[in-house]
């Protein structure tokens, strides 16, 4: 073989090499780079696409999408992304036998030349307040500090809720035990309130409180005497008061905060 054949045999081999291999320059090549490694089951190079932290994180992690991934035989495929200085936020669909069935936010960040994952959720509200700086990749409510007037509301409603659920026909009587708890609407609050009311047959108090203040966002955990998570009420900081967002079951949730 002459020296020029052995170049072009070399040159042909390289760009074939190159033509499979993924841009890791850009959040677009780490979702490609991510999704390569569930399709090939490749654990390693999935972890080589996370941060330390959201690969390891106990909650939503890298690593937990990956075991998904393989388990389910999903694709992800980028169908939008935004990039603003060292951020970035990947819009994946996620795709079973050829048809979306879902679609997730990864949440980038840059180091040195490479872009890496550091979250990942379903909150379309999210993405901006992660883009301006406003919230981290990796937004747990339960991660942020109590607050002696969202105590001071659950430990009432705990209270009232017998009450409450025997009111359930006298409007007057609602807002009346409903007054300096939540500003707003009376009949609003009091039809939130129905999960809190369905357990008003048990010993209820007040878990814990969390409040989110670059959101001016709160939450309060109402539990029974045996410390299952009975209610969670989430609501917005409004001058001197607090406005009910929405009482849900089960704990507490980003998505369901940053409504």
């Amino acid at each position: 073989m002459t020296v020029w054949k052995q170049f072009l045999f070399v040159l042909m081999a390289t760009l074939i090499a190159c033509s499979g291999q993924t841009d890791l320059k850009s959040p677009e090549g780490t979702l490609a780079a991510f999704d390569k490694a569930i399709e090939s089951e490749n654990k390693q190079e999935a972890q080589k696409q996370c941060t330390n932290e959201f690969w390891m994180s106990e909650r939503d992690s890298g690593q937990r999408i990956f075991k998904q991934g393989t388990r389910k035989k999903f694709k992800l495929k980028q169908s939008g992304v935004l990039v603003k200085d060292n951020k970035a936020v990947v819009t994946a669909d996620v795709i079973i036998d050829g048809k979306v069935k879902d679609q997730l936010y990864f949440y980038a960040i840059q180091k040195q030349d490479r872009w890496l994952f550091d979250g990942m959720d379903e909150s379309k509200k999210h993405i901006d307040l992660y883009m301006n700086g406003t919230l981290p990749a990796r937004f747990y409510p339960e991660d942020y500090p109590t607050n002696p007037e969202l105590q001071k509301i659950g430990e009432k409603l705990a209270n009232i809720a017998l009450a409450l659920q025997e009111a359930d026909s006298d409007p007057d009587k609602q807002a009346l035990l409903l007054k300096d708890t939540f500003i707003g609407d009376p009949k609003y609050i009091y039809s939130q309130l129905r999960i809190l009311r369905q357990n008003s047959d048990q010993n209820l108090m007040v878990k814990s409180t969390h409040i989110v203040d670059s959101i001016k966002r709160g939450a309060i955990v109402i539990v029974d005497d045996q410390g299952r998570d009975q209610a969670v009420i989430y609501a917005k900081k409004e001058g001197d008061g607090w406005r009910l967002i929405v009482c849900h079951t089960c704990c507490l949730n980003g998505e369901v905060i940053l409504r």
